[in-house]
């Protein structure tokens, strides 16, 4: 009897497209005509089975160890040798080693305590050992404000955690080495947020990208975009961090958008470096990208 419920409940799930939800919401068990349990996740005393898609599910944070994840990138000038997709429209050049950063805007009047611009920034970034750590910084003009971190590896996001009555920065906001060493984050002005394709998978997690939009503009030739990591997924080895990078997805655009949904999710573990890169056949072109998909602990 216990082998027949359970067929039946599978098949009803591959027919109707349902998803069945992580056992860990309840301790509360099916039993058998034997007496024995059987692993029909529950919820106060009934199975849980979810009629909507399973990126819903992980979107409304009904799966325990899934977290939504989105990236996304703008390159305002793209130009005929390769570069990453992220607003300071160079090819992006991954920290050495772990080190201590600071912050500095390119307006000296309104991006500071007082000021109507951005106020203070917060950043999440990876330590040597691809740990997650924050860290929000008070902002003052173009006096450069050092991290209190000295370990940051991998800058995984940057923006406005705090703005005046203008309600977005007014100069550009740069993340760089402190001393005024290499740029690792870039926030335009008028932006609340860093657009920048470069991510670092944290320690314990593995990334899944299930969607994927390329997208240019003012292109007089056309623009060639391609996802990468530092994951040779052939070989199950991680590559020379920062360095060593093998395509996943490619598109050449011509002042068009591409919306992929990847029947296929990549799947992308701990410790990979991931960027958008984009070259065109003539510069001055837009590009924006926006990766979707999910982080589960592994």
């Amino acid at each position: 009897m216990k082998k027949l419920l359970t067929i039946l409940l599978l098949l009803s799930i591959v027919l109707t497209g349902c998803t069945v939800d992580n056992p860990g919401y309840s301790n509360t068990q099916l039993i058998d005509d034997d007496g024995e349990a059987y692993g029909i996740p529950q919820i106060d005393g009934k199975p849980r089975i979810s009629s909507m898609p399973y990126t819903y599910d992980i979107a409304e944070g009904n799966i325990s160890g899934h977290t939504p994840w989105t990236k996304t990138g703008y390159n305002p000038n793209v130009g005929t040798t390769q570069e990453t997709v992220w607003s300071y429209s160079t090819e992006y050049v991954f920290p050495a080693a772990a080190m201590q950063m600071e912050v500095v805007s390119s307006d000296n009047t309104q991006d500071k305590p007082g000021g109507t611009g951005a106020l203070s920034v917060y950043m999440v970034y990876l330590d040597g050992n691809y740990i997650e750590h924050t860290e929000t910084l008070t902002l003052n003009g173009t006096t450069a404000v050092p991290t209190v971190a000295t370990d940051i590896y991998r800058v995984n996001n940057v923006r406005c955690a705090s703005v005046g009555t203008g309600g977005k920065p007014v100069g550009n906001i740069t993340l760089r080495g402190v001393g005024g060493g290499s740029t690792y984050s870039y926030m335009l002005a008028g932006y609340t947020r860093a657009r920048n394709s470069v991510y670092t998978v944290p320690a314990g997690k593995t990334l899944f990208i299930n969607s994927i939009m390329f997208s240019c503009a003012d292109a007089t030739k056309g623009v060639r975009f391609i996802n990468q990591a530092t994951y040779d997924n052939m070989a199950d080895t991680i590559l020379t961090p920062g360095i060593f990078f093998m395509p996943y997805t490619e598109a050449t655009l011509y002042n068009n958008v591409m919306v992929k949904v990847l029947e296929v999710p990549t799947k992308l573990p701990e410790k990979t470096d991931i960027r958008v890169s984009v070259i065109s056949g003539q510069a001055g072109a837009l590009a924006d990208v926006q990766l979707k998909g999910w982080l589960e602990d592994n």
